[in-house]
């Protein structure tokens, strides 16, 4: 599902708003619990470089659950000699 402008502003501006209340040692965590949630409304590997940019936070949790992991995937069939 393709996300509008506005729907993607709304859920970082959603998650700007909770950010400064999270510690910092919890701030990954929270921000994974985050877009989980979101997963509920989109397909995040289908739409995650729209919510990369945004917020440091964010793009850490797009890039070490959906990016990086297919990156992997595909690199592991490469090796196999």
């Amino acid at each position: 599902m393709k996300l509008t402008e506005e729907e993607i502003e709304n859920f970082m501006n959603l998650w700007m708003a909770v950010k400064p209340y999270i510690t910092a040692k919890d701030k990954f965590e929270a921000c994974q619990k985050f877009i989980m949630t979101l997963e509920d409304l989109v397909d995040i590997e289908e739409c995650s470089s729209e919510f990369v940019g945004f917020d440091s936070s964010v793009d850490n949790v797009i890039r070490n659950n959906y990016t990086t992991h297919i990156e992997l995937e595909d690199s592991d069939e490469d090796d196999d000699w």
